[in-house]
Order: structure tokens, then C-alpha cells, then sequence
């Protein structure tokens, strides 16, 4: 027999009985429908909570620190035992599989000033390795360009243009007020106009892309108790601005190469006039030493996140990322999937009962079509195969209308749950973030595993019917009524 004469036989017999076939169908469209809407909303949730977690921060970006306590052993890690964010922990960072570039990060933690024009604004100095940082912090690039190596370059956050005052302008302003017996006035309302302008990120930022700027360094010494200031001036150039950030910390930073970082730094902490050979000896120790106040870690994939936060803390550091409790919900929605899965898969069993009821009705009104079948030389496979793919079919057809079911569920629930605000109250955070996504979505993978397990389903139960048919005796078949 060939393969499509029996696909026609299968469809005849399908459509004769076609009431059968759409009742039996049913079940099995209840079960696929259930199975696809629960996992879907399952699927929807966790997207959801995914997207709620990145609003806070990258998911591939981990910041990494020395661990302090070892909660398995119940101690604190003594100092000689902690890692060190040097040069070394860079390297062996590296080494990790699925980490794709290292940023070790230092910051200035001193008051910076720094001036373009007339105005000027303090800002938080960041050093960074610019050849690890720039094969993913260069796409964050709003205007201008990323740092290229040079030791004069800058970057700036989203915000410090926003935070920069014309402070001379300012100061005549409060002086005209005071002039015309504007006393009664908020001697800071220009000040306040300036840094509001009338929203939340404060005035329309002024262009400083490419222009020279001055960082303003100060310092504090004492002679004979007397407190003293000493005031360093360090010229850059502004090369680039960053993109709009959720991430509190680049606020109001200014990105530098390490070299200027370290160049800052050791001024700040070097005693006035300590110029000697001595002093020399000992930054070149600091150098040597040089530690980091953090180190960032981009992962290649956000598949590759939990393995990588795992080897992080296997070799003694800590975790500070979003990532941290991703963990926790991939593990948490999994068990969700199943339940939902299973108790929807109690009505494909069912179904599957109800198929093969129908398979053995079909066999008691057939028996003498099968066995004229026999006579005319059809094989015990034959007939296995055309009732295994009646009732294969039978569960395709139920299949596809549970799709379809199952497809309209969740665009009902996706509209209400849209319309209703409901996005906004499980996963919106407050007053911001990234537009969520939907509450249920049907991936491709999902459509069609549901399509196929009805399929297999179907299959499954129209095995003994299929044994049963093949195993007639031709001559008892023909003699039936």
C-alpha cells in the first residue's frame, strides 16, 4: 500500500465519521488548550520578572567583590584569606569559561570639580581598563565617541552636563535681586531653576562633546595645626557622553583611563612637598600593589549567568547583581511550569482514554472492511498503520484546536491584563523603568511541542486498537455482520 493511498484511506474514514472525530477531538483540544495557556502565562510571568530585574541593572554585567563570610562554614574570611582585586584576580577572572570581557574599576573617592566654560559641577572620577571596557561599553555611547586610550579622554554619565551650573551667572542674578529689594525672594531660585528647568533630570544640557575641560583636584595639609588647601588643575577632553542609565552609580561620574585615575590618586594621597627619591620608591610599591575598588564581569550570554555567578563564589568573591536572584526565579517558575503542565496533562489523559474508545467502535463497525483488506493483500502492518494514524490524526486535529483555543486565551488575558494595569502593578516599578512585556506569550518551541505531544498522544492511545484490528482472522472478519 502506498503512503498516500493510505493517507486517503485514513481522511475517508475520518470524514465518514466525522461527528465522532470531532467529539473525540474535543478532549483532546480541552487538554492541549489548558497545557499551552498555563504554560504560557507561566512563560509571560518570568519574562516579566527577567525584564523587572534588568530595569535595575544588566543581568550580563556582574560586579564583583572579595566574599567577607562564608555562609556554609558559618565564618568570617580573615584578611590574609581574602581575595585582592589586583592585577592577578583580573587574570583569573578571565580564565572563568563564559566570561567574555574584565573591567576592574577604580574610583577617586575625593571631591572632583569639573569645569567646561563657564560652568562647572563635582563629579565622581572613575578610572577604567579602556581596552577590556570598550568591547561592550561603547554601544552605551549617546553622543561622541568611547574612550580610545589616550590619557587625556573622558567620558561623562547622562547626567552631569544636566548638574552643570554657570555659577558666575548665577551669583549676578542673586545680586540684581538683591539690588531691586527682592529680598523676599528664594535667594535660590535661579540656582533651582537651573538644576530643575522644569522636569526630573533638571535643565536642557549644553553640548560639551569634544570641548576642553579642567578637573579641579583639592587636597588637604596642615602646618603648625593650621588646616591648609592645595588645589591641582588636570586638563582633559570630553570625547563622549553615556546613554540614560537606571543605574544609581553613574550619577555623576566621569570616565578616565586608569593611568589618569592612578596619576589623581597618588597626588591626593602624597604629603605636601614629598617629591623625594623615597617617595618615588614607595609609588612605585603602590603601583606594584595597586588594587582595585571593583571589578565588573560581562558575561557572554544570560544562559551562562548562573554557571558563571556559581564559579565567582567557588573562588572566593562575591556577587552584587541583579543576576544574583535569577537563580531563584528560573528555579521558582520551573516548579510553576510543572504544576500547571501537570494538572492541565490530566486532561490529555482523559482524551486519550476517549481516543481510544473511539478506535474499538471504529474496529467493531469495520471488521469485515478489514478483512476484506486481508483478502485483497493488505499486511498485519498495513492495518497497523492505518488506525495508528486515525487516531494520530484524531489527535492532531484536537491538537491544532487547542492552539487555537489556547492562542485566544492568551491575547484576552494579554488585552485585560493591558487595559487593566495589571503590568503596572505586578512588575511596574515605580515611577519609571522599561515598559514591561506582556502577561502570557506562546514561543514558537511551545507551539510546537503542544502540536506534536497531541499528535504522540494520540498515537499512544490507538496502539491496542491498531494490535487489536491487525490481529483479526480475515475469513472471521468477512463472515461479521
Amino acid at each position: 500500500m502506498k503512503l498516500l493511498d493510505s493517507f486517503r484511506i485514513v481522511w475517508r474514514n475520518l470524514w465518514r465519521m466525522k461527528l465522532r472525530t470531532v467529539l473525540t477531538s474535543v478532549g483532546v483540544m480541552i487538554g492541549t488548550a489548558a497545557i499551552v495557556s498555563m504554560i504560557a502565562l507561566s512563560l509571560g510571568l518570568k519574562e516579566n520578572a527577567v525584564k523587572s530585574l534588568e530595569n535595575i541593572g544588566n543581568l550580563m554585567e556582574l560586579n564583583v567583590e572579595p566574599a567577607y563570610y562564608i555562609p556554609e562554614e558559618d565564618r568570617i574570611i580573615p584578611d590574609d584569606e581574602r581575595k585582592k582585586l589586583n592585577m592577578a584576580a583580573v587574570q583569573e577572572l578571565k580564565a572563568i569559561p563564559g566570561v567574555e570581557a574584565v573591567m576592574p574599576i577604580k574610583r577617586m573617592w575625593a571631591d572632583a570639580k569639573l569645569k567646561v566654560g563657564r560652568r562647572e559641577g563635582y563629579v565622581e572620577m572613575v578610572g577604567v581598563d579602556v581596552k577590556e571596557s570598550s568591547a561592550y561599553r561603547k554601544n552605551d555611547i549617546e553622543k561622541g565617541n568611547y574612550l580610545t586610550g589616550a590619557p587625556q579622554e573622558v567620558v561623562v554619565s547622562y547626567f552631569v552636563p544636566r548638574e552643570m551650573r554657570d555659577v558666575e551667572k548665577e551669583k549676578r542674578e542673586a545680586r540684581m535681586r538683591n539690588a531691586n529689594n527682592s529680598g523676599q525672594q528664594d535667594p535660590f531660585a535661579g540656582s533651582r531653576r537651573m538644576r530643575m528647568g522644569g522636569d526630573e533630570e533638571g535643565p536642557a544640557p549644553f553640548d560639551i562633546i569634544g570641548k576642553a575641560a579642567t578637573i579641579t583636584l583639592t587636597r588637604e595639609y596642615r602646618i603648625d595645626d593650621d588646616l591648609k588647601l592645595e588645589k591641582k588643575e588636570v586638563r582633559v577632553r570630553v570625547v563622549g557622553q553615556l546613554q540614560k542609565s537606571e543605574n544609581w552609580r553613574q550619577g555623576r561620574a566621569v570616565y578616565a583611563p586608569l593611568s589618569l585615575i592612578k596619576e589623581m590618586d597618588e597626588w591626593m594621597n602624597r604629603s605636601r612637598g614629598d617629591e623625594g627619591g623615597s617617595s618615588r620608591r614607595n609609588r612605585d610599591n603602590q603601583q606594584n600593589e595597586f588594587a582595585f575598588d571593583e571589578i565588573t564581569v560581562k558575561v557572554a550570554s544570560r544562559d551562562m549567568v548562573e554557571s558563571v555567578v556559581s564559579d565567582l563564589k567557588k573562588q572566593g568573591y562575591e556577587v552584587w547583581s541583579p543576576a544574583r536572584e535569577l537563580e531563584q526565579i528560573n528555579k521558582f517558575f520551573f516548579v510553576v511550569q510543572m504544576i500547571l503542565g501537570g494538572i492541565a496533562a490530566i486532561s490529555l489523559l482523559v482524551a486519550s482514554i476517549g481516543i481510544v474508545n473511539t478506535m474499538i467502535m471504529s474496529i467493531l463497525e469495520r471488521t469485515k472492511e478489514i478483512g476484506i483488506m486481508k483478502v485483497i493483500g493488505a499486511t498485519v502492518y498495513n492495518i497497523r498503520w492505518l488506525f495508528l494514524m486515525e487516531s494520530g490524526f484524531i489527535g492532531l486535529i484536537g491538537g491544532l484546536m487547542g492552539l487555537g483555543i489556547a492562542w485566544g486565551a492568551v491575547e484576552l488575558v494579554n488585552y485585560f491584563g493591558a487595559s487593566g494595569g495589571m503590568m503596572d502593578g505586578f512588575f511596574g516599578p515605580p515611577g519609571g523603568g522599561d515598559e514591561m512585556g506582556t502577561l502570557a506569550v506562546i514561543p514558537t518551541w511551545l507551539a510546537l511541542f503542544a502540536i506534536g505531544f497531541a499528535f504522540i498522544i494520540g498515537l499512544l492511545a490507538g496502539i491496542f486498537p491498531a494490535f487489536r484490528a491487525s490481529r483479526l482472522s480475515a475469513l472471521q472478519a468477512i463472515r461479521s455482520e
